[in-house]
Parts: C-alpha cells; sequence; structure tokens
C-alpha cells in the first residue's frame, strides 16, 4: 500500500514537472527571439487593408478614410506606396493623420515582380530608412511590409543577405520599427533564410472557396518558424486575380477570420471595404473588443495561450 502511495505521489510531482517545464519552454521560445518588438503587433482585432478612397484628383481622401476606420473599430490600417510619385506624399499625408487618430500604420512597398514604388524604387535599404526616420515622427508607423517577397524576379533581388540589410537599416535609426514581409508558403528552409532578419512575416490564405486545411497550413508554418519569429495570418476579402468570381461568400469569409484568429499571431484583411452596409465589413466587426464572436478583441491568442 505504501509502495502505491509513493508511486502515485512520485507520477503526480512528475506530471507537474513537465507541465512546468513546457509552459517555461513556451515562454523561452518566445522570449529568445529578442529582436521582436511586439509578438501580437498587428493587433488583436483584425487589421484592415481597406480598398482605397480617392478624391477627383485621384489623391487619398485622407479625412474620409480616417473617419470610417473609427466608425468600423480599426486601430490598424494597411496602405500601398505606389508608384505614382504623389503616392508617397499621400502616405506621409495619412501616417500623419493615422498617428493624431491612434491608428496604426503599415506601409506595404512593391517587389520587383509587382512594379516599383516611388521615390526609392527598388533600392530596399533606401525605404528601409526613409520609414525608420517617418516613425521617430509618427510613431504609430509601425512596420514596413514588402509585397511578394518570394514570388516571381523578387526571389533573385531577396536573398538573405539583402533581407537581413533592410532589417539592420531600419533597426539602426529606430528598432522599434518593424519588418514584416510577405510570403505564400513558409517551410523550414524559408524560415531558416529569414530568421533573425525579420520581425514577423505576414502569410496569406490564398482559398477563397473554404477555411478547410487553413489551420495545418498555420500550425505546420509556427513549426517552420519554431518560435524565431511571429505569424500573421492574411485573410482576402475580394476578388482576386486567380478569384474572379467575386468577393468571398460571407460564411467562407467568417471561417476564414475564425481559423486566422485562432491560429495565427494576429490577421490583416486585404481589400475589405468601409461601406457600412458591406456584409464581409459587419462580419469583421464582430472580432472587435467587446464584440460577439468568441475571439473578439484576442486574435492571435488562443485559449491556451490566454491560460498562461
Amino acid at each position: 500500500m505504501i509502495c502505491k502511495i509513493v508511486i502515485a505521489v512520485v507520477c503526480i510531482l512528475l506530471f507537474f514537472a513537465v507541465a512546468t517545464y513546457a509552459q517555461s519552454s513556451h515562454r523561452a521560445l518566445h522570449s529568445d527571439a529578442s529582436h521582436i518588438g511586439d509578438w501580437h503587433a498587428m493587433g488583436l482585432s483584425p487589421c484592415a487593408w481597406s480598398v482605397p478612397l480617392l478624391k477627383p484628383d485621384h489623391s487619398l481622401d485622407v479625412d474620409q478614410t480616417i473617419d470610417l476606420l473609427k466608425q468600423a473599430g480599426f486601430r490598424c490600417e494597411i496602405a500601398v506606396v505606389g508608384g505614382n510619385p504623389e503616392s508617397w506624399k499621400d502616405f506621409k499625408r495619412f501616417a500623419a493623420a493615422a498617428n493624431s487618430a491612434n491608428i496604426d500604420l503599415w506601409p506595404v512597398i512593391l517587389p520587383p515582380s509587382e512594379g516599383s514604388s516611388q521615390p526609392y524604387g527598388h533600392d530596399y535599404v533606401g525605404w528601409a530608412e526613409a520609414f525608420a526616420k517617418l516613425s521617430l515622427e509618427y510613431p504609430h508607423v509601425r512596420g514596413l511590409n514588402i509585397d511578394d517577397l518570394d514570388q516571381g524576379e523578387s526571389r533573385e533581388t531577396f536573398t538573405r543577405e539583402y533581407v537581413c540589410q533592410i532589417y539592420s537599416t531600419k533597426r539602426k535609426i529606430n528598432p522599434k520599427l518593424l519588418f514584416v514581409p510577405t510570403i505564400y508558403d513558409l517551410d523550414r528552409k524559408v524560415a531558416d533564410r529569414l530568421a533573425g532578419c525579420v520581425d514577423g512575416v505576414w502569410l496569406w490564405w490564398v482559398n477563397l472557396e473554404k477555411a478547410t486545411g487553413l489551420p495545418s497550413f498555420l500550425e505546420n508554418s509556427k513549426l517552420a518558424a519554431a518560435g524565431r519569429f511571429p505569424i500573421y495570418g492574411g485573410v482576402y476579402a475580394h476578388s482576386t486575380s486567380w478569384h474572379e468570381q467575386g468577393n468571398p461568400v460571407p460564411h467562407v469569409f467568417q471561417q476564414t477570420l475564425e481559423s486566422t484568429c485562432e491560429h495565427a499571431d494576429g490577421t490583416m484583411i486585404w481589400n475589405i471595404s468601409l461601406a457600412p452596409s458591406d456584409p464581409l465589413l459587419e462580419i469583421t466587426k464582430r472580432f472587435s473588443p467587446g464584440s460577439s464572436a468568441p475571439l473578439a478583441g484576442r486574435c492571435g491568442q488562443s485559449p491556451g495561450m490566454l491560460a498562461n
């Protein structure tokens, strides 16, 4: 009888020891990534990559965009700096307004496979320097994204050495500015190439027809990253060149958003309309703090993570 009690006590102690080690290992895995400024930098509710609102002269309507973002409850916005030289001026106006409105702003720069953002073109080190300096003036400019890092001819440009140069350039000026490029697939080889030279990645789910397989896609990507950088999941709210049939249907969009919020470290929504009547915007609002979705205001924080 005494032997059985001793064995039971030993088993209980062993269980708690393993659990404690697992929790500490999980925390250590994240804390070892000391270069990462914020594991949930995209926020705990979806970040809008909204359809641009333009004035008759084709410049960005900054005031209307800020008003509609606030009405929809967004605290994070993504904006492309395009090939038109006026686009850079628009972005700087947008940065000032977003900073005053306490809305985080993430610029997107075009890669060689998509064209050329102006005025720095394909000088991505120059872009890193420009945004790092701008973020010192406007702290709500949170990070820099280069779109489609591994697509087409862009693969030849963004070697590990060049990616690390972009990272080190912005870090010397403002370590709080985050470099988070776009990719579409993440295996161990890609993760090894990026680790130490990015503050995270935007990883997009391109299937607009269904969300089946998305949790595994994100979890396997996390295994490849091995805690070295966060993974932010991208969700499409608009038709694309490979899905010209139209926008995703509401229930598929909701399922995709739910899975991304649960299994990624944050969420972005591409080409979300800010029109109050848009059904996909109504679904997105449910993920804002205090709303009805189970992970409202907690995107990137699974129940297990919240328990810790």
